[in-house]
């Protein structure tokens, strides 16, 4: 009995994968397959490396006509994954390209606020409440990807926002080595959707008499969306000149020094740096440092910048339905992610391919229980003389 035990093995092996293939929500109207890299290796790796993950919806519902589907969206991602490294609860929700019609807009509006989403990438519904940020520089995709789109986004104030589609139905999409290569080469803040968002706070200012040497920057101790994103400020001094500011030393209140940056920083810390006559002062929620200056000052201009003084860079990866497939050959690219993670739908199985498996699976017992019997000569014959008597 024990030679059919491995034939019987293989086979359960072989079928194993028709039957637990699939692993679908039971408690949910909206059904689904797991993307286990959102949990396993690429979800923990990109996480680490400061990426975001926001939700793009659930398979085959358009949120436009069924609001309720974002909450099903959310939840199915904080079950599995923090959005960022500064907040736990996503809040980038993506929309898709076409023009919805407006009188759904309120409901969807409703729908987004409640699930806790402020920012939506596509075109924006009008909705005070949510900041849209929509593509204007085009795609990464090879063939498709513009390094003169890109430059011309570059200078209008906004961040540049990229897209990244790794899949297009059963094709797998390359990434454009070229326009990738000139990116890591230009002065980028590499940021996320809700990064960036929460991080457009500045701190306020207060200055120790008149004259002064010294101003005391207080960064707001609640952020918005509760995400403890530091907010960049840019302090000027009227009339003042690159070479005619000086900068004795930012600290802390308990003494500690305040990192200084350089052009190279390009992923959001907190830190300072002087840019085009101007103090850029990046500082986390709560904080408040004290920058103290050469000589006596008069007055001081402070308003919200971008981080370091560089240019934000936003890409989206959008329908992510397979972490790995959409962020495999990024590992080693400054370029910092928004992926909008939607549930696979539901595989549907060919009936075809039981078969195939349940006839591979016959075959296989019969060849090995011939190969058994052949490598078991004393057997054999005995089993023979037995037949002849």
């Amino acid at each position: 009995m024990d030679k059919f035990r491995l034939p019987i093995a293989v086979v359960i092996l072989l079928l194993l994968p028709l039957f637990t293939h699939t692993v679908i929500a039971d408690d949910s109207e909206y059904p689904y397959d797991e993307d286990g890299w959102l949990t396993r290796i690429a979800g923990p790796e990109r996480f680490a490396l400061g990426d975001e993950f926001g939700c793009q919806g659930m398979p085959g519902v358009n949120p436009f006509e069924d609001p309720d589907s974002i909450a099903s969206c959310r939840t199915y991602l904080t079950d599995r994954v923090q959005a960022s490294r500064w907040g736990a609860s996503p809040i980038t929700f993506g929309l898709q390209d076409e023009s919805p019609d407006s009188t759904l807009n309120q409901s969807l509006g409703d729908a987004l606020v409640t699930s806790g989403f402020h920012v939506s990438i596509g075109p924006s519904i009008g909705d005070g409440r949510i900041e849209a940020i929509d593509f204007d520089a085009g795609s990464l995709e090879k063939s498709v990807a513009s390094i003169e789109a890109i430059e011309a986004s570059m200078g209008d104030g906004n961040p540049v926002v990229l897209r990244w589609i790794a899949e297009l139905g059963d094709l797998n999409v390359r990434k454009d080595p070229d326009a990738l290569a000139w990116i890591e080469t230009q002065p980028f803040w590499f940021t996320t959707a809700g990064e960036y968002h929460t991080s457009q706070t500045s701190a306020s200012i207060t200055t120790t008499g008149r004259p002064s040497h010294s101003i005391i920057l207080d960064q707001p101790s609640v952020n918005v969306d509760e995400w403890s994103t530091p907010g960049t400020s840019v302090i000027s001094l009227v009339n003042s000149t690159e070479s005619g500011i000086q900068v004795e030393s930012v600290r802390w209140m308990n003494g500690t020094d305040l990192p200084q940056l350089d052009e190279m920083d390009r992923h959001l810390r907190v830190g300072w740096r002087i840019v085009s006559g101007a103090i850029y002062v990046s500082i986390a929620p709560g904080d408040k440092v004290e920058i103290q200056f050469e000589q006596s000052i008069g007055d001081v201009e402070i308003e919200n910048g971008d981080f370091n003084g560089l240019t934000p860079m936003i890409v989206i990866g959008e329908h992510v339905t397979d972490l790995f497939e959409w962020s495999s050959g990024f590992q080693d690219s400054s370029i910092r992610f928004t992926w909008l993670i939607e549930p696979r739908p539901v595989a549907q199985m060919d009936i075809i391919l039981p078969i195939i498996a349940l006839v591979v699976g016959v075959i296989t017992v019969f060849q090995m229980r011939r190969l058994i019997n052949r490598d078991n000569p004393a057997e054999f014959t005995h089993s023979s003389l037995f037949e002849q008597e």
